[in-house]
């Protein structure tokens, strides 16, 4: 039977030789320590690139993870040689796969060159078997991917248009920029890093005659409640027969004990071939998280000869109904669904091999955010299959970009051959899922060369050549053409997808986009992340914060040196302004956070209303992307999770307004009091509202309403015209009580900019149920901030909600997530004093 054996162990690295003069300084220093760099350095476990390997060793320092890069430049402008020793199964029909090579690779096995490997995104495999002996001995030979991009065929016209690291397929932020400049490259790295080396499992796959080379296995649920799995299937050799078994699991679908079906192949000479579509009664359905269970089905799929498994094949599937009236107003199972979620990078920048435990944390995260959606970035990196998996198990929406990136691409046939392969590739290993939601062309390739007001030269891959592989492979998942594109010009907000860059672009119709897919403000980390990242002192000596001058920053030195400076950050950010004056470094942190959380809110709740007349769900904004959602490196920019996966501000406000039911004023020609209904189900109950006084507390006008929100609408609960006019050092104030019992939801909102206002002490009560910090304010609070520590560790801390405002009288629970088991918390207000409290977390 067909079966794979990962080469893990028995791997050594070495460095080549010299190839590239510019960075001899800086491996001379390394060679002084570690003058192994020449000889053969065992490799512990497998996959592991260059830069893992001499971490590991001690040949590279701390420092380089968190972005200090100077002293690693040399591993992109060098070659280096992986050899492995392993036993192999001499007669034994074999193939040896690849499954993420970076970037370009010469393979050897037992002094044979197998072929070479030229893109990053593609897997390579090999046919050994009459090369496979008892002993054998694998070389890689990993060409440096600075000098490789130098050799490549470039042509006159690409000039200005075309970045010539796209001749090569590799992450286009692993390449130096192509203007030297101050602080970090786009995703974080100081000056920039160039990744080398194998960044995925590396098999041995022994085969029969008859082998599955191809399937596509889909569920849908039709409108009577059945289910229909469809397979289409090709292979080698000539079995007898094809056997398909199907389980549920979850919660609901322990009560459905599945089926199986056989099914005798269509053999030809070149092999055979399958399609059959089976009907499942009665199905438990998948749902996206927030909506139901993710009942997902376990599919095993035999092929036999002579009574002999052959082949097998096991995924997990899920059945549910998708519809789509126009672009992205979806219909999941009948249910309307809007997209909420982040645009993700890739989760770290020191390697390009997975790492389980950030993606945990990411996820955990994710969930707590009220997201439903992940936008893959078409400038990232391809996610393995376990990725995929916990989307699936969770209910994350997936809005897939294939690998194509900001501005212009090369219109040669080899790129164009690349990406068609990629392409391919990519929709047969991901089209089974029942997270994937659809598939998109690529991150701003369009629009960055409309901003240069350049030619979109290999606009053809996107316009032609992926919406015909997706009609041929996956005909039912909707395609994006790219991000952003739609209307009279590709950034148009009335139609498609937008990026926000209204921060350094005036365009119009910007009300009521019909889909953010990035929204982009720029803030620093919190601060004992940003006390990791940076070098020299938080608060430079002389450092007042002021911009008084064309060319002044509103950040110290020591944290500009840590963003990309040509992105523009500094008019990224929100309206600072409008916050008192930051006397030290909290104060600009809160300052700056505070300001990006308020654009979050602002942009958040247009499209959570999502129009002037909402009534009709197809007119309406249809989703909100974060972007960017993580942080590669450590970085001032955008990211509402920032490298060490630590939220601040920006990241609980995108947690509050993604709240499935949502309060919110609209402050127009009138003020109106909205309820935004994006769970799974009605929503009736009771609602409070009014105006209150900051400063004594009192409430100077109240309303109380019935009110009745269907699943997926909007509506108005009150215009406040009657309530006339009113001192603006007031707050609005909402609350709903629901009665389907859930918690009460409380929405306030200011009529003033905070630099305006006072804020009294509020007096705070804290007390512990559990695994619960519940608050109680006597007097309004302005943002709540509640930070742990763990024997001095101040990181991995998770909170149910965090950075809130709170009405006098309150009483507010808190969860208390994270990977922390006991420590200190710390609870204050943005004015007002610090108070702590134990915390132990409960054993179940």
């Amino acid at each position: 039977m067909k079966r794979s054996v990962e080469l893990k162990k028995g791997w050594s690295l070495k460095r080549a030789g010299k190839t590239a003069e510019s960075q001899e300084d800086g491996l001379a220093a390394a060679e002084k320590t570690a003058a192994r760099l020449r000889d053969w350095i065992r490799i512990k476990t497998m996959p592991a690139q260059v830069q893992d390997v001499l971490y590991e060793h001690g040949l590279l320092p701390e420092e380089f993870r968190l972005g200090w890069c100077e002293k690693a430049l040399f591993i992109g402008e060098s070659d280096w040689i992986y050899r492995c020793s392993f036993t192999g199964e001499k007669g034994r029909k074999c193939r040896i796969l690849f499954q993420g090579l970076d970037t370009i690779a010469d393979i050897y096995l037992n002094g044979i060159k197998l072929g070479r490997c030229e893109d990053f995104y593609l897997p390579a495999e090999f046919d050994i078997t009459d090369l496979l002996e008892r002993d054998n001995t694998l070389y890689l030979h990993f060409i440096s991917p600075i000098s490789y991009m130098k050799e490549q065929d470039w042509e006159e016209k690409w000039n200005g248009s075309v970045m010539r690291c796209k001749t090569v397929r590799k992450p286009i932020h692993d390449f130096p920029p192509e203007k030297t400049e101050e602080g970090s490259n786009y995703q974080g790295a100081v000056p920039y890093f160039t990744p080398v080396g194998v960044y995925g499992p590396v098999s041995l796959v022994y085969y029969e005659e008859e082998e599955i080379r191809d399937d596509f296995i889909q569920a849908r649920a039709e409108a009577d409640g059945n289910g229909v799995l469809s397979l289409e299937m090709r292979g080698t050799g000539r079995p007898d027969t094809l056997t398909v078994h199907w389980d549920f699991s979850g919660e609901n679908g322990k009560e459905n004990k599945g089926g199986s079906k056989s099914f005798r192949p269509d053999v030809r000479e070149d092999g055979w071939s399958i399609r059959e579509e089976i009907e499942v009664v009665s199905p438990p359905l998948w749902w996206p998280r927030g909506f139901g269970e993710q009942n997902l089905a376990e599919i095993n799929i035999e092929i036999r000869k002579n009574g002999k498994v052959c082949d097998r094949i096991l995924k997990k599937i899920g059945f549910r109904r998708i519809q789509m009236e126009v672009p992205f107003a979806y219909h999941i199972n009948g249910k309307k669904v809007r997209l909420f979620g982040g645009s993700l990078d890739p989760l770290q920048g020191y390697t390009h091999c997975y790492q389980p435990d950030r993606e945990q944390r990411l996820f955990e995260m994710v969930e707590n955010g009220n997201m439903n959606t992940l936008r893959i970035w078409g400038e990232g990196i391809p996610l393995p299959d376990e990725f995929y998996d916990e989307c699936d198990k969770r209910g994350i929406l997936i809005w897939q970009e294939f690998f194509l990136g900001h501005g212009a691409y090369p219109d040669s046939e080899k790129i164009r051959d690349f990406c068609k392969k990629e392409a391919e590739y990519l929709v047969r290993r991901l089209r089974h899922h029942p997270s994937l939601l659809l598939w998109c062309g690529g991150n701003e390739t369009l629009m960055g060369a409309e901003f240069q007001g350049s030619n979109p030269y290999g606009k053809e891959i996107f316009l032609e050549d992926f919406p015909e592989i997706v009609e041929r492979l996956d005909k039912s998942r909707y395609y994006h053409p790219n991000s952003p594109y739609g209307g009279e010009w590709a950034n148009d907000p009335r139609e498609g997808d937008l990026h926000t860059y209204d921060c350094v672009w005036e365009y119009p119709y910007k009300s009521y986009p019909n889909f953010i897919s990035e929204h982009i403000r720029t803030a620093p980390p919190v601060r004992h992340s940003l006390e990791k990242m940076i070098r020299g002192s938080i608060w430079p000596e002389g450092f007042t914060g002021q911009v008084l001058a064309e060319g002044k920053n509103i950040m110290p030195d020591t944290w500009v040196e840590r963003s990309h400076i040509s992105a523009q950050g500094q008019r990224k950010t929100g309206d600072y302004w409008e916050f008192y004056d930051a006397k030290n470094a909290d104060d600009l942190l809160y300052r700056l956070g505070a300001a990006y959380g308020k654009e979050i809110r602002r942009y958040g709740e247009q499209v959570r209303i999502g129009s002037k007349n909402p009534e009709v769900f197809s007119k309406r904004s249809k989703g909100y992307f974060a972007c960017k959602l993580v942080d590669t490196w450590p970085k001032i920019y955008c990211a509402s999770i920032d490298f060490f996966q630590e939220g601040y501000i920006p990241y609980y406000s995108l947690k509050r307004v993604f709240s499935p039911v949502l309060l919110c004023f609209q402050k127009e020609e009138s003020i109106r009091l909205w309820g935004v209904n994006d769970s799974s189900k009605d929503i009736w109950g009771t609602v409070q509202y009014g105006i209150l006084n900051i400063v004594s507390g009192r409430i100077q006008k109240v309303k109380e309403k019935k009110v009745f929100a269907a699943q997926g609408d909007a509506v108005i609960v009150d215009d406040l015209a009657d309530f006339q006019f009113f001192s603006k050092d007031c707050v609005l104030f909402a609350v709903l009580d629901r009665e389907d019992g859930e918690e009460a939801l409380v929405c306030i909102d200011y009529v003033d900019i905070e630099r305006h206002l006072k804020f009294p002490e509020p007096n705070l009560k804290l007390e512990l149920c559990g695994d619960e910090l519940v608050i109680t304010a006597e007097r309004f609070a302005r943002c709540i901030q509640i930070t742990g520590e763990q024997e001095g560790d101040k990181f991995g801390w998770l909170f149910t909600d965090n950075y809130f405002d709170m009405l006098p009288g309150q009483r507010k629970r808190v969860k208390i997530l994270g990977n922390k088991e006991y420590g200190t918390l710390y609870i204050k207000s943005q004015y007002g004093c610090c108070r702590s409290i134990s915390y132990t977390r409960e054993r179940i």
